[in-house]
C-alpha cells in the first residue's frame, strides 16, 4: 500500500484542530505515551504511522507531557526480535516530536508488542505520580499483530486496570491476513480482538480506519477520543 497522504507533516499540523484534545486551563493533566509500531509487518503503512503520531504528539502535548515510543532490534541474527526501546524524553515540544517521528525506521524481529504495552504503561504511571497528573493514557498506532510478548492479555489488561491507564488504539490492520484457518482464527482476527479487549476493559477506545486520500486526520482522531469528551 503506498502512502495514502502526501502533503507534509508541516501543512497537516498547521490545519490540524482538534477539540477533543484542545489545550484549556481547567482540563486535567496528562502522561501520555504514544507508540509508534514500526515493524516489518506495517512497511508500507509506515508513511501513516509517522503521520498519526506525529498528529496525536503536537494535539496531546497542549493537555500534558508526552513520550513516544517505538521498536528495536534485539537479540541475535537468527532469531530477532522486535521489543520497545527506550521513549523520547517527556516533553511538550512540538518540534521535538517531529524529529524523533522523522527519525524512527521500520525494524525487524517479532513483534513483542503486549510486552511493550506494559512497559510504556509502566512509565507512564511512573511519570503521573511523580508529576501528580490526574490522567494516564496510551494510544497506539498499530496493526496490532503480536508473536512473541512474554506477558499474556490477561495479565496485562489487570496491570493497567489496577495502574488507571487507558488504552486508545488506532488499528491498522487491512494488510493483515484475514483468512481463517481450519483450527485458528485470521491474524486480523486476532489483532482486532486484542485492541478491542485491552482499549475496552480499560477504559479507552480503537478505531478500524480505512484510509483513503481524502481521509481527514482530525476527524479520525475525533472519533478516536469521542467517548473522551462525554465524561
Amino acid at each position: 500500500m503506498k502512502i495514502i497522504w502526501r502533503f507534509s507533516l508541516t501543512f497537516l499540523l498547521l490545519t490540524l484542530f482538534l477539540p477533543v484534545l484542545a489545550s484549556a486551563q481547567n482540563e486535567k493533566k496528562v502522561a501520555f505515551g504514544i507508540l509508534l509500531d514500526n515493524t516489518g509487518t506495517l512497511r508500507t503503512q509506515f508513511g501513516n504511522v509517522q503521520i498519526l503520531g506525529n498528529a496525536i504528539a503536537q494535539s496531546a502535548s497542549q493537555r500534558g507531557f508526552v513520550s513516544l515510543f517505538n521498536f528495536e532490534t534485539s537479540g541475535d541474527s537468527k532469531n530477532p526480535f522486535a521489543v520497545v526501546a527506550s521513549g523520547s524524553e517527556w516533553s511538550q515540544d512540538k518540534s521535538a516530536f517531529e524529529k524523533y517521528i522523522v527519525g524512527v525506521k521500520v525494524v525487524g524481529g517479532q513483534t513483542t508488542l503486549l510486552d511493550a504495552i506494559r512497559s510504556i504503561g509502566k512509565a507512564v504511571d511512573a511519570k503521573a505520580t511523580s508529576e501528580k497528573l490526574a490522567e494516564k493514557i496510551i494510544v497506539l498506532v498499530t496493526d496490532g499483530e503480536d508473536r512473541a510478548s512474554e506477558v499474556t492479555e490477561k495479565q496485562l489488561i489487570k496491570e493497567l486496570k489496577e495502574s488507571g491507564v487507558k488504552v486508545y488504539a488506532i488499528g491498522l490492520v487491512q494488510e493483515l491476513d484475514s483468512s481463517r484457518g481450519f483450527i485458528s482464527d485470521s491474524s486480523q482476527n486476532k489483532s482486532k480482538s486484542f485492541l478491542k479487549k485491552v482499549t475496552k476493559e480499560t477504559g479507552g477506545n480503537v478505531i478500524f480506519p480505512k484510509l483513503k486520500k481524502d481521509t481527514k486526520v482530525e476527524d479520525l482522531l475525533t472519533e478516536l477520543f469521542a467517548e473522551a469528551t462525554k465524561k
